[in-house]
């Protein structure tokens, strides 16, 4: 399967999403907080490959608890917006919302990833899309050749992103899922919950019909 969700080691966990090919690419970490189980799984699927990367969609604790863990065992690099980048290089857990989840942000290094880059596995062709509202440096990949959206915390199978958290913006959600809506989108592999393995741009359409109803 070359878009996968991993297994989801506690309720609130996030989504962590494998991008299969010869240089796969994690989306998301997790929280950590059962950080073996979820490298045992990782270790199984890369069968020996390398992990070069790990893609961080947005700031937030149940997306990036487990990141420096998992990137020290694989020898990552971690990739995120540089809006977002900033709290997690000086391991601020109130920012992040770690306090929020009783967990704790260390210092880290993490690179920018520019709007329009493209990150390749091989057999996918990703290209990072900012998508700020959720917070300031959300973001989402996206593959034209399979209409393939990973839209982090943005947009759901049913839902959208919250807004009321620091550094979020209705205003800001509302301009990012209007860009996303001008993309072809079939699949959709969100930051929570099921998968789309079609009609994705049906998802987008109706977030920005929920948000319209929201204050």
């Amino acid at each position: 399967m070359s878009f996968r969700i991993l297994e989801q080691t506690l309720l609130f966990d996030a989504n962590r999403i494998l991008i299969d090919g010869e240089r796969p690419i994690l989306v998301d970490a997790g929280t950590g907080f059962k950080i073996e189980d979820a490298i045992a799984e990782l270790k199984a699927l890369l069968d020996g490959r390398e992990l070069e990367r790990i893609v961080l969609t947005h700031r937030h604790f149940d997306h990036v608890g487990g990141a420096k863990r998992i990137a020290d065992e694989f020898s990552s690099e971690l990739l995120m917006a540089p809006a977002d980048a900033e709290v997690l290089r000086r391991g601020d857990s109130e920012a992040t919302l770690g306090t929020d989840f009783g967990g704790r942000i260390e210092p880290m290094e993490v690179g920018d990833l520019a709007e329009g880059e493209t990150l390749s596995t091989g057999e996918h062709d990703m290209e990072v899309i900012y998508t700020p509202g959720h917070s300031a440096g959300s973001i989402c990949l996206y593959e034209e050749s399979s209409a393939t959206l990973v839209s982090g915390d943005t947009v759901f199978v049913g839902g959208i992103g919250r807004y009321d958290t620091p550094s979020a913006s209705r205003d800001e959600l509302e301009a990012s899922l209007r860009k996303l809506s001008a993309l072809k989108v079939e699949a959709l592999y969100p930051g929570h919950g099921p998968e789309a393995k079609s009609g994705g741009s049906r998802h987008i359409i109706n977030g920005l019909r929920m948000l319209e109803d929201y204050p």
